[in-house]
């Protein structure tokens, strides 16, 4: 019988398993693969059973019980992992995630994110030190957090002649998140952008009073100068970097929001290498308004013979509006502040229609990206028209950071009568609060990260860290888990009545956000059937007081009852050595 001692001295190790042998004299003639046995089990089921141990045969749980029962299970063949009373947790689900574009950003681009780049006057000199060392014309890219004018000590954005002195003759683009950018004068020119042009491919180019282009750019994903990753570089995250940087993480599954043509790519690998140590469910996009989606969604299928478990393709998704950060979500009040506004919307009500519509009868997931009340009510009304066509297929629908800065007074009533599922970012509330406060306002900032009110309205909502490589804590599930349960934000506690169990926030990452992207049958709980994917962690997260939560690490990270990350660094205190 094989067995792996884990992380404890190997004199303890035969121990245990000497234990283990005593408590079932009896062998199985053709028992499971592997079986944990001594440990905490969260299932995160339907009941909330805490178990001993686990079974995991071809992959799958084959059962979960004490870990006499379990031990009984196995034959000669069996691998046994005694977890010397560690805790285990289902394999943590990213129901949201940019993983090509975090690779790309970490690797490539210059750091000008808010964590490390505290002025702009660091920013200009750190572009200044890339450009003397830069091929001549490559393109500068920057990476900066959302909202970095209320990080930034001067309180603003960089601007468009700022940027020209320190940039030489590159093309440069400086990434405020996601949804906004600053380019300088020779960046404009290789875009092609020029005096009057107000929009491109979706773009929203912001103007001066004489026409001229500031630099700044919205929504700008469609002009973006590194949309084609090459394919080399593609295969290579698909493969290796993106599965290392999320299993090391915990996360067994992501659902990975992608350009339409690196879909191709991924199908490829998929089909040349099979399963790797990550499943991905994927969703494309191509603008931000869904205008340049193809007409017909048969071809983006895996081919035959992909196990769908494994690699899935999970839905289209379109951005409603922009994004409350940069006072680009849509509103139904203005913005706080002197410039007010009431954002940007990509679509119209008919257009969005439209796309709902085209994909509720082609029976694919439809996701609306929306930060703002007003592009929210716009979604909830998309999506029960479609519901009620003739052709409807019953489709899943989903909003993207639901209620995640502002919520309407009937968003949630609304979202649970339809079965909408919903998407969230909880620790946005961390790395976000204070500009949403300074955005919206202190009073409407408090219908925000109302992830209380959700769970007792029934929404079950799913997590994802909508990591795209400017805030990489961000990436940390313990981090959204501190958030949530905790309230904790960059402002202090915010709206503690808010606050979710230690339970809730679990399943947020895990079983919850498995059902929101249609996979809740076969993953997100720790139940017989289920696919293996389960996380050991370095303490017990039901025990750790509230403010520790954050600091847990990942032990190791089992995908399909094959360990496919193991730490080799300290852990914390222990809960093993207690034991």
């Amino acid at each position: 019988m094989k067995h792996r001692a884990g992380w404890f001295p190997a004199s303890l190790a035969i121990a245990a398993i000497s234990q283990c042998l005593w408590l079932a004299p009896a062998r199985a003639a053709n028992g499971p693969d592997t079986v944990f046995v001594n440990g905490k089990v969260l299932t995160l089921d339907a009941a909330g059973t805490v178990a001993q141990a686990l079974a995991v045969k071809d992959g799958r749980i084959e059962r979960v019980g004490t870990t006499r029962q379990i031990t009984a299970l196995a034959s000669r063949q069996t691998q046994v992992v005694d977890l010397h009373g560690r805790t285990v947790v289902p394999g943590f689900v990213d129901g949201h995630a940019h993983p090509t574009l975090a690779v790309r950003m970490i690797q490539k681009y210059v750091d000008g994110r808010f964590a490390t780049t505290p002025s702009v006057a660091t920013l200009l000199a750190r572009i200044k030190d890339r450009a003397a060392q830069a091929p001549p014309g490559e393109w500068i890219i920057v990476a900066g957090s959302s909202s970095s004018q209320t990080r930034f000590a001067e309180h603003r954005l960089p601007t468009r002649a700022e940027l020209d002195s320190v940039s030489g003759n590159h093309p440069l683009m400086f990434l405020n998140g996601s949804h906004e950018a600053v380019v300088n004068s020779e960046g404009l020119r290789v875009i092609g952008i020029t005096r009057g042009t107000s929009e491109m491919k979706g773009a929203h180019i912001e103007l001066d009073a004489t026409g001229e282009p500031t630099g700044v750019i919205k929504e700008g994903m469609g002009i973006f100068p590194d949309a084609r990753i090459p394919e080399a570089d593609l295969r290579a995250y698909f493969l290796h970097d993106i599965p290392a940087m999320w299993n090391a993480h915990g996360y067994t599954s992501v659902y990975a929001i992608t350009p339409l043509p690196e879909l191709a790519v991924l199908r490829q690998v998929a089909a040349e290498h099979g399963p790797a140590t990550l499943r991905y469910a994927v969703a494309i996009f191509t603008d931000p308004g869904g205008r340049l989606l193809p007409a017909a969604f048969d071809a983006m299928a895996f081919p035959a013979g992909v196990d769908p478990e494994w690699y899935r393709f999970a839905g289209i998704k379109v951005w409603v509006d922009s994004d409350v950060p940069m006072k680009g979500g849509a509103l139904t009040a203005p913005y706080a502040g002197p410039d007010g506004g009431l954002g940007i919307l990509n679509v119209d009500q008919a257009q969005l229609d439209a796309l709902a519509l085209r994909a509720e009868r082609a029976g694919v997931p439809f996701l609306a990206h929306a930060t703002g009340d007003r592009a929210t009510a716009m979604a909830l009304t998309a999506f029960e028209r479609a519901q009620q066509d003739p052709a409807a297929r019953g489709s899943l629908q989903r909003i993207e950071h639901f209620g995640e800065f502002v919520t309407g007074p009937d968003d949630l009533a609304r979202a649970k009568r339809l079965g909408v599922k919903v998407n969230v970012q909880p620790a946005w509330l961390y790395t976000l609060g204070n500009s949403t406060i300074q955005n919206l306002g202190p009073e409407r900032a408090r219908t925000g990260f109302e992830f209380r009110s959700m769970v007792d309205a029934g929404l079950e909502p799913g997590a994802g860290t909508d990591l795209t490589g400017i805030v990489l804590e961000t990436l940390n599930p313990f981090l959204h888990i501190w958030a949530a349960v905790t309230r904790n934000s960059d402002v202090g506690v915010f709206e503690p009545a808010q606050a979710v169990t230690v339970d809730q926030a679990l399943r947020m990452m895990t079983i919850w956000s498995a059902r929101a992207q249609g996979e809740g049958a076969i993953k997100g709980s720790l139940e017989p059937g289920k696919v293996a994917d389960l996380v050991v962690l370095s303490d017990d997260i039901t025990e750790v007081e509230p403010a520790a939560i954050r600091d847990l690490k990942v032990l190791e990270t089992v995908v399909g009852g094959r360990v496919v990350y193991e730490s080799h660094g300290p852990t914390q205190g222990g809960s093993a050595a207690k034991r």
